[in-house]
């Protein structure tokens, strides 16, 4: 993984080139915030662009913003052989950026954002980085579980979910770009996301551990950040996700999202227009800042 930042600063992590970009409104405020914002599936980082830059001046702080494998810059594509699946993202990527991000803003509060898939894996995640971070914050981000769904939708939920495992097991990768969800993925990473959209339970194919018992154990500050009458993100899909974290002290807050466009296009369509959600971060943000400042200075005084 590599990190771009406008100092045109590189690192080399492994061999999953992807790209990385660093919004710094924080060069005067050595304690600013850093976000490390992970974007839905089959959506590019550069998507997000306008929601980092948003965050990062709100707070005058650090908004990153990355790949996640498979998708935007990142060569390790599903229609030129790659295999992977949550577990390579979520026990390898993301610890590994937030550990060079912790070095290179050492002493930062380090927030993960996630929206919707990467919400789910940036919580998955947390089992491997829980102690480089200050918190967590969801954007429309629930679990993929059909059965949670409103009534009304929970019948066509299932039966999408039943297609997408059957196109993804007998296709070499499932193609998400054609079919107009996910983006293309491999076949591993859409067998793990189907296991989460059939049971509503997390399993990383490849790994000895149990996430769901994992995650009970978790002890972070979480924002949850919905958006009213998300088809893609309802309200009981985001009450699974977070029931997962049950040791976690979590907010929930509610906006209209861009109520110009239809239902389904608001989960996304926030990132362009994200004032409202920085706002939420940020009304939320402000009682966690002033008591890590108040905490630094009396040590420093001690």
């Amino acid at each position: 993984m590599s990190i771009f930042n406008p100092s045109r600063t590189l690192f080399a992590d492994d061999d999953q080139a992807t790209l990385v970009v660093i919004f710094n409104h924080s060069r005067l405020h050595t304690r600013a915030p850093v976000f490390v914002c992970l974007p839905a599936m089959g959506v590019a980082a550069s998507f997000y662009t306008p929601f980092a830059e948003a965050l990062a001046q709100a707070t005058r702080g650090v908004a990153v913003l990355t790949d996640l494998r498979g998708q935007g810059q990142s060569e390790a594509l599903a229609r030129r052989g790659a295999q992977f699946g949550y577990q390579e993202i979520v026990a390898q990527d993301i610890p590994s950026l937030t550990a060079a991000i912790a070095a290179q803003f050492p002493d930062r509060p380090i927030y993960l954002v996630g929206h919707s898939l990467g919400g789910q894996l940036g919580s998955l995640a947390t089992v491997h980085t829980a102690p480089c971070l200050a918190g967590l914050i969801l954007v429309a981000s629930g679990t993929a579980h059909h059965r949670v769904w409103p009534k009304g939708l929970r019948w066509r939920a299932g039966i999408a979910v039943r297609a997408v495992r059957i196109v993804a097991a007998l296709l070499p990768w499932y193609p998400g770009r054609l079919l107009g969800f996910g983006g293309d993925q491999p076949r591993r990473l859409m067998a793990d996301w189907s296991y989460n959209a059939s049971t509503g339970r997390y399993r990383c194919a490849g790994s000895r551990i149990d996430y769901e018992e994992a995650l009970n154990d978790i002890v972070l500050p979480v924002l949850s950040v919905e958006i009213r009458a998300d088809p893609v993100a309802p309200t009981g899909a985001t009450t699974e996700l977070l029931a997962k974290l049950a040791s976690c002290a979590i907010e929930r807050r509610q906006i209209g999202g861009v109520t110009a466009d239809a239902p389904w296009r608001r989960h996304f369509s926030w990132a362009r227009n994200p004032d409202e959600v920085v706002a939420e971060i940020v009304a939320w943000l402000r009682p966690q800042l002033h008591r890590a400042n108040v905490e630094c200075l009396e040590r420093a005084v001690a």
